[in-house]
């Protein structure tokens, strides 16, 4: 009953001073509202990125050669080639290999009506398709005898299908020009550049046929990628062992020699983003800690002039009976108050701000389809920080109160 009472005195003194407050609360509003905005948008950005990653199965460990520039920058001294795939398909040791997809990208000019685009074509297998888990929009994807007989077809993504042929049903059995080559138009799929900033206008042809086509004499049967699918349960960490065993032993390469492969499994992406998110989460937050401390330094400040505003009170309760520990609790209350009200604000800032960022990302590009993600875990922390704030900050002035001298606090002008 005491601590109601207690309770609803602060109230009342946040009401008569709303200036005063407001100003003071400002630091814990801008710090508990900073907390939440970076941890919203972090994990609105975790469950983006997993899900972009998450689409093209986790159970997925994509290899190609370290080279100079980068994962497909090639080497002079190893390349992977279609035997190296038929021996990973035949390896006793990779027991729980169920697909490979290897393919050999170029980078091309293609023709449509007169006006030309550059664009990347990916020469691959069938396998690539349900690899990626890429979704059929309109048509086919073309067959293993196509690929055999390196026939002329291409898929392309539903976005420059739409954008040179008006719509995905009007672009099937169209034809393109590549490199001086027509290409039959027979499949649409979701182009993952609708959904990711990172590539564009990718499409997709047989294998064989960019070989024949495109590429030069000594790479007629280089690769320069492998997708592989193991089977969900399998310890990936082991599987990739034996992966970089097997891919030394193919090409007879000593393992002391260093790593001739980039070997990654889109697992690990999944876990270098959550590591590097929580990073920046952690510094931002940090930084945001600083509002907090001036917010709390401001209370403290405010509290003290509250004491010495309200003396005579103190001395008259002292007077009539008040014991030190309900004057103390009476401004640490308040204190807390302040500090809860105005984490309460930020909260509200921070979620309504997150919500906005969100909204705009999803106007200035609808096709990512990023959603706004609520955690609880956030409002129950920052809450704890909040009154944490409220007790530290406010535990001096309240000492100081309780501690004052009746007499002296009656006499006080």
């Amino acid at each position: 009953m005491m601590l109601v009472t207690h309770f609803q005195t602060a109230i009342k003194q946040l009401l008569a001073n709303k200036g005063k407050a407001a100003l003071t609360m400002l630091g814990v509003v801008i710090g508990i509202g900073s907390v939440i905005y970076i941890m919203t948008l972090g994990e609105v950005a975790k469950k983006f990125l997993l899900d972009q990653i998450s689409q093209f199965g986790t159970n997925v460990i994509e290899v190609a050669v370290a080279g100079e520039f980068g994962p497909f920058g090639g080497s002079e001294d190893v390349t992977l080639t279609v035997s190296d795939v038929d021996e990973l398909k035949s390896s006793t040791l990779l027991p729980e290999l169920t697909k490979i997809s290897a393919g050999y990208s170029v980078t091309k000019n293609i023709e449509i009506d007169g006006k030309k685009f550059t664009t990347s074509i990916l020469g691959d297998t069938i396998d690539v398709f349900e690899l990626n888990h890429l979704n059929l929009m309109g048509g086919r994807f073309y067959t293993e005898s196509e690929e055999k007989n390196a026939e002329r077809v291409v898929v392309i993504g539903d976005v420059f299908a739409e954008d040179q042929f008006g719509s995905i049903k009007d672009a099937i059995n169209e034809h393109i020009t590549i490199d001086g080559t027509k290409f039959a138009i027979i499949g649409v799929v979701e182009d993952i550049s609708g959904a990711s900033p990172f590539a564009q206008n990718i499409s997709y042809a047989p294998r064989n046929t960019i070989h024949r086509l495109f590429a030069p004499a000594e790479e007629m049967n280089d690769v320069g990628y492998m997708l592989i699918e193991f089977e969900q349960g399998t310890n990936s960490t082991s599987f990739e062992q034996r992966l970089k065993y097997e891919l030394n032993r193919i090409k007879g390469i000593d393992e002391d020699e260093g790593d001739a492969f980039l070997i990654v499994s889109r697992q690990q992406f999944l876990e270098i983003f959550d590591t590097i998110l929580l990073g920046i989460q952690a510094f931002v937050s940090a930084i945001a800690g600083i509002s907090l401390v001036v917010g709390g330094i401001g209370i403290m400040n405010i509290m003290l002039v509250t004491v010495k505003e309200r003396t005579k009170e103190i001395g008259l309760r002292k007077a009539v009976g008040a014991k030190n520990s309900s004057v103390l609790i009476q401004f640490l209350i308040e204190s807390i108050a302040l500090t809860t009200l105005g984490g309460l604000i930020g909260i509200a800032a921070g979620l309504g701000l997150s919500y906005l960022s969100v909204f705009a990302a999803n106007t200035l590009q609808p096709g990512w389809g990023i959603q706004f993600v609520f955690v609880p875990s956030s409002i129950a922390l920052a809450c704890g920080v909040a009154i944490t704030t409220g007790i530290i900050f406010g535990l001096y002035p309240a000492i100081k109160a309780s501690r004052l001298h009746p007499i002296e606090s009656l006499r006080y002008e």
